[in-house]
């Protein structure tokens, strides 16, 4: 925790601040206008789409024998979905994927991760999208885009420009493309390290995926903290934050809480999980937890009904944890049989 002098400055209105800066009303009102599409409902209705797609891709990379299972299977399955939510060709799908990864990645050089970069670099994508919803008259049937262009401003009424709700859209834009597929590769890697579980998985496949997908976003979730800052005086289990202060909450910390989960540095495939801290909690929970949970299951569920034996060449694998991820940017793996 850092002191800061008294109550921060709110985030900017005009321009519209990216939401998760944002404070009440305005983060809660931006966050409703484009939640439709992560609905539990709506996501329930893309399973069929996301099974295609991880299909259609296996088709293709199983003959290869080895292939990335990050940037060729799991974040493809992503950033195809991706495209298909923020109305972009599917073309782009593998240019989407490859831009979020090497912005997201720890680049040795610098230090660290140029959070900027993820508003400046991937507006080339989204702008051309909104700005072509924009023409056709948003109606409400394309719900990502149509709520953000309907939406305006308090308390001047202003609508949003084309740069703006691809600034709202970003956060989106990013877990989707990236979070699922280096859970489920991540999920397959510990799998793989033990047998018995793997084969405990395989027997029933179209249940344990399910169960497993849990597990794996405890274990491997890529986000390891999350930033908050008090902006009034409050005390938090006995301890007096003071307005200004930066806040770290540790999810990677409570996730392997022994008080919690027992063995909580272990992997165990069913244990018992109460309580999954790897979306956040509160009003800034993540609102796509129900696709994130889809992709990784499907993903998960459709490699190994076609996989009967696998193993990593990690040598080969690229893991650069950032000062916010940590997960493997690129992930090769072997097909056996």
């Amino acid at each position: 925790m850092q002191h800061h002098a008294g109550e921060p400055p709110k985030a900017s209105l005009n321009p519209m601040a990216p939401m998760t800066l944002l404070h009440n009303p305005h983060y809660r009102d931006i966050r409703f206008a484009h939640a439709r599409p992560f609905s539990a409902g709506v996501v329930k209705a893309m399973e069929d789409g996301v099974r295609q797609r991880c299909a259609r891709l296996l088709d293709d990379l199983l003959p290869r024998g080895k292939f990335d299972l990050f940037l060729d299977y799991g974040g493809m399955v992503s950033a195809l979905l991706t495209c298909e939510l923020f109305d972009i060709d599917e073309s782009h799908a593998e240019d989407i994927l490859t831009s979020v990864n090497a912005i997201t990645m720890y680049d040795p050089d610098k230090g660290g991760v140029d959070n900027s970069l993820f508003f400046s670099k991937l507006k080339r994508f989204m702008v051309p999208a909104i700005a072509r919803r924009r023409a056709a008259g948003p109606d409400g049937s394309m719900a990502i885009f149509d709520g953000l262009l309907l939406y305006r401003t308090k308390p001047d009424g202003r609508l949003l420009t084309d740069d703006e709700i691809a600034d709202e859209l970003t956060c989106a834009f990013i877990a989707n493309t990236e979070t699922p597929g280096k859970v489920a590769a991540q999920g397959l890697l510990e799998l793989v390290k033990r047998p018995e579980q793997l084969a405990e998985v395989r027997a029933d496949l179209a249940t344990n995926a399910r169960i497993a997908t849990e597990e794996m976003l405890r274990y491997s979730a890529p986000a390891q903290w999350f930033l908050r800052t008090a902006h009034a005086d409050v005390e938090v289990a006995g301890i007096q934050l003071r307005a200004g202060q930066r806040i770290a909450g540790l999810v990677a910390c409570a996730n392997r809480d022994e008080r919690e989960f027992a063995n909580a540095q272990e992997f165990i495939w069913n244990r018992p999980i109460k309580r999954q801290l790897a979306f956040g909690l509160g009003l800034h929970h993540c609102m796509g937890l129900h696709i994130a949970r889809l992709q990784i299951r499907v993903a998960v569920e459709e490699f190994l009904k076609r996989v009967t034996a696998y193993r990593f060449p990690l040598e080969e694998a690229v893991l650069r944890p950032s000062y916010f991820h940590w997960a493997y940017s690129s992930l090769p793996v072997e097909i056996l049989s």
